[in-house]
């Protein structure tokens, strides 16, 4: 029987573009786009969380 590779979880840190606080964590084999969410550390600001290939879009 042939067994399924697993992907090396790296988590990393979706950053508020607007002040750069850290507001979510994620692991790079999520992909995301259309979930809005409000910055809640430094400038309340709403953003659009895109997350393609691993990567933060910005």
């Amino acid at each position: 029987m042939d067994k399924i590779k697993i992907p090396p979880l790296d988590r990393k840190w979706i950053k508020c573009p607007y002040c750069g606080a850290k507001t979510v964590i994620y692991d790079n084999t999520a992909l995301c786009s259309g979930v809005h969410i409000k910055c809640t550390r430094g400038c309340k600001r709403e953003f659009e969380i895109i997350i393609k290939d691993g990567k933060q879009v910005l």
